[in-house]
This record gives structure tokens, sequence and C-alpha cells, in this order.
């Protein structure tokens, strides 16, 4: 069975969004580790709250989060979450690793738009959010 998304989940994912967007990760971080079930949602999830650490300096709690989002992203989206874990490789002193996401991930910037019921989530990559800024 097929679990649905709670428009309260809904709503602190759509909060956390806008806290990445407003440079304010660790709000983010907070509204996400709310989020009771996602569901279907989850790999979105996972790849704000890896993008949350990466953004506060915490690229060891990042990489957990981005490989999470990985498995569970459909194919053309993951190449989003191996991009951001190509940088949070080499933090941490994985060139190997990181040299293999850079290879998955491909170059450039990535922005992955989820239409909801009432909102969108609008989810940009470090690199197109430090064009925006």
């Amino acid at each position: 069975m097929r679990s649905q998304v709670t428009p309260k989940s809904i709503r602190r994912l759509v909060a956390a969004d806008g806290y990445l967007t407003l440079n304010m990760p660790d709000q983010a971080i907070e509204e996400l580790q709310k989020v009771d079930d996602a569901g279907p949602l989850e790999g979105p999830r996972r790849l704000l709250l890896g993008l949350a650490h990466k953004r506060s300096g915490a690229s060891d709690r990042a990489i957990v989060h981005l490989e999470q989002a990985a498995r569970l992203m459909p194919r053309p989206i993951r190449s989003f979450a191996w991009s951001e874990l190509a940088g949070c490789y080499r933090e941490v002193g994985n060139a190997d690793l990181a040299d293999l996401a850079e290879t998955l991930g491909g170059d450039g910037a990535y922005e992955l738009r989820i239409a909801l019921a009432d909102s969108e989530l609008n989810i940009r990559s470090t690199e197109s959010l430090t064009e925006i800024m």
C-alpha cells in the first residue's frame, strides 16, 4: 500500500525549501526532522536534508542523506544528489568517491521542481544557489 503524504508534511517540506532559499539551513533541518512520513517524497526530503547539512558545513551528515536520496530518487534525478555528493566527499578527504560522484552527477547546476497539491518544491543545487546570491 502506498502511503499518502499529509498536508502537514507537505507544509514542512515547503517551509524547509524556503529556508534553504533564504540561506537558513539550520531552520530547514529542524523542519525536515519533524516530517513523520514523507511517503513518496522521502527522496526529495533526503535531498533537502543533505543540502541543508552541506550548506551548514556538516559534510559528513550531508553525505548520509545525499546517498539515501541517490538511492531513492529516479534515475535522471539521481544526478542531482551525486553532484552534491562530490563536494561533500572532497570536503571529508575522499577524492576517489568525489571523482566517481562527479562522473555520475555530471557538471552544472540542478533544479528540481515538484508540483504538490497547493504548492511547489523548487530545490536548487548548491552551485545554482551561489549564482542567485
